[in-house]
């Protein structure tokens, strides 16, 4: 819909506390604009009411290009609960567009990932479970919903953990947490190598088998020890056991907290 200044109260802030509303500062002279435009129009016919799309014509309503000091146009605006939460200025490709509108809209995954979060905080970790693989069903390549789902499912079935994650590239936010799993995923399907001690390998396994049982603190208890004993065992494999069980358990849990510091000692 257009909006002039007489109006804009009431289609752009007004119902911006019952929906997001997009405004987009366009004119007719300006290239770009007709290029946007239907995009922005055939996105918001598919949110089927997520969003509102609100045209200005900036040389007809130069109060309000001043008011919101359009220096450049096409400029896109998102404003929600009365304010500005996102802009940008040219004709992004469609692609880009949906991404923009992505970060800001509510949509069914987002709000059931938060939930799962807020069960894994409460401990009940069977309904966080199901949340996150319906998560998972509807939104492939959400990957906090993946690796969330892959730190539950590690003590149960750690190569379900792996194939999880396994489309998750190192450049992603969460790549790291993918990495750790990865790591523990490989130890266990670890094999004995000729020429190492026995009785150290006989710990590692120890601590290998403790963590494939879900007995972190155990796992933690044993390979903290051969780092202080033999940190060539798999290259440097029990340090790298600890560093990656950190870092899918987060730094704020409790077995992190107790055993880190113990860990750091045992390296010097």
């Amino acid at each position: 819909m257009d909006t002039r200044l007489e109006t804009f109260q009431q289609d752009v802030l007004d119902s911006s506390f019952k929906t997001p509303v997009v405004i987009d500062f366009w004119a007719v002279w300006c290239q770009p604009c007709r290029m946007l435009g239907p995009v922005l129009e055939k996105l918001e016919k598919e949110a089927n009411g997520q969003w509102k799309l609100v045209k200005v014509n900036a040389d007809e309503e130069p109060e309000l290009g001043q008011y919101f000091q359009i220096r450049s146009i096409p400029a896109v605006k998102m404003i929600r609960d009365g304010k500005i939460v996102d802009e940008f200025i040219g004709a992004l490709p469609e692609v880009e567009v949906r991404k923009w509108l992505e970060k800001h809209l509510p949509n069914e995954s987002k709000n059931q990932l938060e939930m799962a979060k807020s069960m894994l905080q409460s401990g009940n970790s069977a309904k966080a479970r199901k949340m996150l693989e319906n998560t998972v069903k509807q939104e492939p390549n959400n990957a906090e919903a993946r690796v969330l789902l892959a730190t539950l499912l590690m003590s149960d079935d750690v190569d379900k953990a792996a194939e999880l994650v396994k489309v998750i590239d190192d450049e992603n936010p969460f790549g790291n947490k993918a990495n750790a799993i990865r790591t523990l995923h490989r130890l266990t399907h670890l094999n004995e190598t000729a020429g190492e001690p026995k009785e150290d390998w006989k710990l590692y396994h120890q601590g290998i088998t403790a963590f494939k049982k879900g007995k972190y603190a155990e796992a933690f208890e044993t390979w903290i020890e051969l780092v202080s004993r033999n940190r060539q065992l798999d290259d440097d494999g029990a340090r790298k056991a600890c560093v990656a069980l950190f870092t899918v358990l987060d730094s704020e849990h409790e077995l992190t907290q107790k055993y880190h510091r113990r860990f750091t000692s045992a390296l010097y």
